[in-house]
């Protein structure tokens, strides 16, 4: 299906990595070296459920029916 490039609206993996992000950094953490951050990516992952994921993935026809509704505008998603 086209639709614009780079189009968030229509790219659940978009609100996949914000939810990692949050975990990753919460309470401002940071680390000191790429281990350490890779060790906290990982940890994170680990702790999203899979129910996230599926909701993520069954989004998609409302993703959709959003861009058609406003004409290939932007979206809540």
């Amino acid at each position: 299906m086209p639709w614009p490039s780079k189009s968030p609206d229509l790219n659940p993996i978009e609100n996949l990595w914000g939810i990692l992000a949050r975990k990753v950094y919460t309470n401002g953490k940071q680390y000191s070296n790429t281990m350490e951050l890779k060790n906290g990516i990982k940890e994170a992952w680990s702790q999203i459920e899979s129910e996230t994921l599926h909701k993520l993935i069954y989004s998609m026809p409302k993703r959709i029916f959003e861009i058609i509704k406003n004409k290939g505008g932007s979206t809540k998603y």
